[in-house]
């Protein structure tokens, strides 16, 4: 019986390394999405909103993103949302984002600070 009780506990702790890796590559993947400043001055933009806002009106806002190609703009939204960072809604033929706090807060990160 004593024998068995030790391998499960082995097991638990393997879980509990997998958990934490995956937890480590969550906030790696939240610092190499936000490691431009396309991406930053987009998630600043959400941060300053509960709502959830149009992509037209986030490049409206966003000086880093007016000299931009319009591929080059969807690969940022899509970046921040891969990684979580920000959800993606669609509304008729119109996408809208709202920035994830939760994602944020788990990797360390303060929305109102960024």
């Amino acid at each position: 019986m004593l024998k068995l009780f030790f391998f499960f506990s082995i097991d638990i702790f393997k879980y509990f390394d997998i958990i934490d890796y995956m937890e480590q590559q969550t906030v790696t993947d939240v610092f190499k999405a936000l490691s431009d400043d396309a991406r930053i001055s987009i998630v600043r933009v959400l941060a300053q909103s509960d709502v959830p806002v149009s992509n037209c009106d986030i490049v409206a806002k966003c000086q880093a993103l007016s000299s931009l190609s319009q591929p080059a703009v969807s690969h940022h939204f899509n970046k921040l949302v891969r990684a979580g960072i920000v959800k993606e809604q669609r509304q008729g033929t119109q996408k809208t984002y709202l920035l994830s706090h939760e994602t944020l807060t788990s990797a360390g990160i303060d929305a109102t600070r960024i």
